[in-house]
């Protein structure tokens, strides 16, 4: 059967009915992919299921820099870019009070290694980038179906209708519902699995320079750890903050999902930052928390290939996360896999180019921290501790007490110090 009439509609000056690779999914991975493919000559079709690349994506706000420095050249003049990331900060928050590290990078804005932006506009301009490259993006198409014949991709299904192609990229993200339908990766437990809730609030650049201490191309990123709402960020765009939290079903069992946001921005430190902003955006998404061990063993097989989050790679190294930047190198060993497969054989090479790129050994590296992250006591125990001591520190009074006293009343008899020297020595020698 032909494709159906609404996408030829479309598309009918550029459309045709088979393809050399068919790209499931308009986000960083897929549309890579994409452009990387179209380099090597071949005639690609990307399949995005929202309205328009990014629609359905949901990210924090932060895009590193290096994969766009090696392949886009003069990315800098057009990319939408809110704010160069020139504050890091982790910020342990308290019922009234917050512990802040602040790191401060002094560079030239050419300097800087990471940026934030909203991914739907970010999405925007590469699937521009794809398009001058004579690749077609079409949007508002899902996939229901990867065709197999005698265990070899040939092809998608929509609706009723079929594009078959040599090969199929999978980049549907972490919602992994295709992978998962056809048994090429495991479904993951709930155990590892957080929802990612997000608001992006207009504040107004003046506002946000003010109350951020920054410049009017300087942003900061910020980690957040507290009791109530597990691990958060915010994220300063030009004229608006993105703030979110990763909600642990399994582990913020005393609030619901839909309230984390709101207690978070009660707090005394946020809510005078936020103060007078107007919420314009809300979303929330699946985040896949596994790491290394939610990885798929063999992201390939005849006629296919999985990139990106799909196939498990993101990386949370407890300071950083990373899921943009990997998509863009997965996507573009994908594109090279292809290249070097002679017809009919499995791309056995994406993993070794994997392996090659390091990719893989960086995230068997920090593989210990998701078990670090699944810690309750990192979110409850260790942020009331901190307050606590510090507290007892710079509360002045006739009978100062030292460290080790605050320390003891701190802990008290709540866990026994050998315990608590114990996980942090853990914890540093994983992270």
């Amino acid at each position: 059967m032909d494709i159906s009439i609404n996408v030829k509609q479309r598309f009918r000056s550029t459309l045709s009915e088979r393809y050399d690779v068919i790209v499931v999914g308009g986000g960083p991975a897929g549309l890579s992919t994409a452009y990387f493919l179209a380099d090597h000559g071949y005639n690609t079709i990307v399949l995005e299921r929202g309205s328009e690349p990014g629609s359905k994506n949901v990210f924090g706000g932060r895009i590193y820099t290096y994969p766009l420095d090696k392949y886009f050249p003069d990315w800098r003049k057009d990319a939408p870019i809110e704010r160069w990331v020139r504050r890091e900060a982790l910020s342990i928050l308290c019922e009234d009070n917050i512990v802040n590290l602040e790191y401060e990078i002094d560079r030239k804005p050419n300097g800087y290694d990471s940026f934030t932006a909203f991914l739907s506009r970010f999405l925007k301009w590469l699937a521009l980038k794809v398009e001058e490259k004579n690749v077609v993006v079409a949007t508002n198409v899902r996939v229901d179906e990867i065709l197999f014949r005698d265990n070899i991709a040939y092809g998608v299904r929509i609706g009723d209708d079929k594009l078959e192609a040599e090969y199929i990229i999978i980049a549907e993200g972490a919602n992994t519902l295709l992978s998962e339908r056809h048994g090429l990766r495991r479904k993951i437990s709930p155990r590892d699995i957080a929802v990612g809730i997000k608001e992006v609030i207009r504040l107004g650049r003046e506002k946000i320079n003010e109350r951020f201490c920054l410049g009017d191309e300087e942003g900061l990123a910020q980690f957040l750890i507290g009791s109530r709402f597990g691990g958060g960020f915010i994220y300063t765009m030009k004229e608006y903050v993105s703030i979110g939290v990763i909600y642990r079903p399994l582990l913020n069992n005393q609030i619901e999902a839909k309230d984390v946001i709101e207690e978070l921005k009660i707090h005394p430190h946020l809510s005078k930052l936020l103060r007078d902003g107007v919420p314009v955006e809300y979303s929330a998404h699946i985040v896949r928390e596994a790491g290394y061990s939610d990885l798929m063993h063999k992201p390939y097989g005849r006629g296919y290939i999985v990139v990106g989050d799909a196939a498990g790679l993101i990386l949370n190294t407890g300071f950083t996360v990373r899921g943009v930047d990997l998509a863009i190198e997965s996507g573009r060993l994908a594109a090279e896999a292809i290249h070097k497969t002679p017809p009919g054989e499995e791309p056995a090479v994406y993993m070794k180019l994997l392996r090659e790129k390091e990719i893989i050994k960086t995230l068997k590296k920090f593989r210990k921290v998701s078990k670090i992250l699944s810690n309750e006591r990192i979110y409850t125990k260790y942020p009331e501790y901190i307050c606590q001591i510090l507290d007892k520190i710079y509360t002045v009074d006739e009978l100062p007490e030292t460290l080790n006293e605050s320390f003891k009343k701190a802990v008290g008899g709540k866990t026994s110090i050998i315990r608590l020297i114990f996980e942090l020595l853990t914890m540093v020698r994983s992270l």
